[in-house]
């Protein structure tokens, strides 16, 4: 049987994973950077990062029970 619901959010939390870990990464890396300073991010910015994964996997939920109730 063929889902797409499935591979659809699938691949949003995937997204949404891959890219928090990647986030978690990237501001370790700065974090070091500028004699042990770090460097200074838009609070705009810094903001988008934090809700961006979460909104990915807000989605991939929404996505599979939308999916889900429509094919009982």
């Amino acid at each position: 049987m063929n889902k797409p619901y499935l591979k659809l959010a699938a691949s949003l939390a995937g997204l949404g994973g891959a890219l928090f870990f990647l986030e978690r990464y990237g501001l370790g890396e700065l974090k070091g950077m500028n004699n042990g300073e770090g460097v200074h991010l838009d609070p705009n910015l810094l903001g988008l990062l934090v809700i961006a994964p979460f909104a990915l996997f807000l989605a991939a939920a929404i996505v599979f029970m939308v999916g889900k109730m429509r094919r009982l």
